[in-house]
């Protein structure tokens, strides 16, 4: 049963990140899907370093240094000296890339809604605790 269970967690994280890149591509905002994760994540994170917003990703540090530099040519963000850093580099959303990211958070609402379509709200409130305890399971150490 947990076999099965793991393997449908995985379907349905697996379709929801499928439809999210579809979203990217429809929004013809013109970013790849990775420099659309990199938006997004820096707009959770503001003034987050780059080397967090890597770590947060699991990403490859020279992967990322292209997508920033990309959206800050773009001028959807901006690099500037960390304050507790000299080595590193905080990131900002500008209000266009601001404009954007409520845009793909939308669109990410609206796909949530189709996922959540047959599940009501105390079958939620259930899977957000089974999901809670799922996280805590993997947050402590052997």
């Amino acid at each position: 049963m947990t076999q099965a269970l793991t393997d449908l967690l995985s379907e349905v994280s697996h379709r929801f990140r499928q439809r999210l890149q579809t979203a990217v591509h429809d929004a013809a905002i013109g970013l790849t899907p990775f420099e659309a994760k990199v938006l997004v994540t820096a707009a959770r994170l503001p003034g987050s370093s780059q080397q967090a917003i890597a770590a947060r990703m699991e990403c490859d540090k020279a992967q990322l240094a292209r997508a920033v530099k990309t959206l800050e040519s773009r001028q959807l963000l901006t690099r500037t000296p960390s304050a507790s850093d000299w080595r590193a580099w905080d990131l900002t959303l500008t209000p266009e890339g601001m404009t954007i990211f409520a845009d793909l958070q939308a669109r990410r609402a609206a796909i949530a809604e189709q996922c959540f379509a047959f599940v009501d709200e105390e079958e939620r409130e259930a899977l957000a605790t089974i999901l809670q305890k799922m996280a805590g399971g993997l947050s402590t150490t052997d």
